[in-house]
């Protein structure tokens, strides 16, 4: 609890005691000056002072911080819910997506046409922008909500490597340039750009550990270094087998907030 609700709470418990200042410094042996500073908001207190305030007021200090932490509690309207489900749903179809282009890419490795090109990658492309659209709204949505720039910017940096991938994905399809040399570049540069997209998003999802904790923590760190081994190229093939199951913790995190009733309120 922080100042001013914490003095005004003291001096609420004080005085349904029906105790005056100078009778709580007798009980407590704390100085008046600093009773009265606590009680005005001046001051915020250290944990040991306020225990000691509340004993000598016969109230449960951890009451008073059980309570604390659950006021602490990240909270969604029912509309913040909404994106949320939307996000984790969409999630599970983005997850199959992705799973579904490895497929996609391995058999358009092998048959060289330009027809086959343009009938599943131009479709799977655009489907998969779509997807991840709807799937970083959670993203979006906590960042915007607890003002965390870098993260609202790293979603939108994403979105635009993305679209650019998907252009360069069609315009390459579309006027048959898929050469072997060309295939080569363009994967390279491909991974760079998905690892630095990556990269970025986990050092904004590192901004959620105030709210979210460990859980935030990890899965950003393991986008950070998922983006990374991608980027470095070299280690691109080990971080495409990580990109699933990364992808899953994302899923469970944001279902964790849409379903917990601990973050919900009306």
């Amino acid at each position: 609890m922080k100042q001013p609700e914490l003095g005004q709470k003291i001096l609420e418990l004080r005085k349904s005691k029906g105790l005056t200042q100078e009778e709580l410094v007798e009980k407590c042996n704390i100085n008046v000056r600093t009773i009265q500073r606590i009680e005005s908001g001046e001051v915020t207190p250290r944990t040991f002072t306020i225990k000691t305030i509340l004993e000598a007021l016969n109230v449960d200090s951890n009451l008073i911080f059980r309570n604390n932490e659950e006021n602490n509690q990240v909270q969604f309207t029912s509309k913040e819910n909404r994106i949320l489900s939307t996000s984790w749903l969409v999630g599970i179809f983005f997850l199959m997506i992705s799973v579904v282009g490895v497929f996609i890419e391995i058999y358009l490795w092998n048959e060289k046409s330009t027809y086959y090109e343009l009938f599943f990658r131009i479709p799977y492309n655009i489907l998969y922008l779509g997807t991840m659209i709807f799937f970083f709204q959670g993203y979006k949505l906590l960042g915007k909500k607890y003002k965390y720039e870098f993260l609202t910017t790293a979603v939108y940096i994403y979105f635009g490597i993305e679209i650019l991938i998907t252009l360069s994905t069609i315009g390459i399809a579309i006027f048959d340039v898929n050469t072997t040399t060309i295939e080569i570049i363009f994967g390279t540069v491909l991974v760079i750009l998905i690892g630095v997209g990556e990269l970025i998003l986990g050092l904004g999802i590192l901004k959620l550990k105030k709210q979210f904790g460990t859980f935030s923590n990890v899965l950003g760190i393991l986008k950070i270094v998922n983006g990374g081994m991608l980027i470095s190229v070299i280690l691109s093939l080990i971080a495409m087998f990580l990109i699933v199951p990364v992808l899953i913790i994302e899923i469970i995190f944001i279902y964790n907030l849409a379903n917990n009733k601990k973050f919900y309120h009306s």
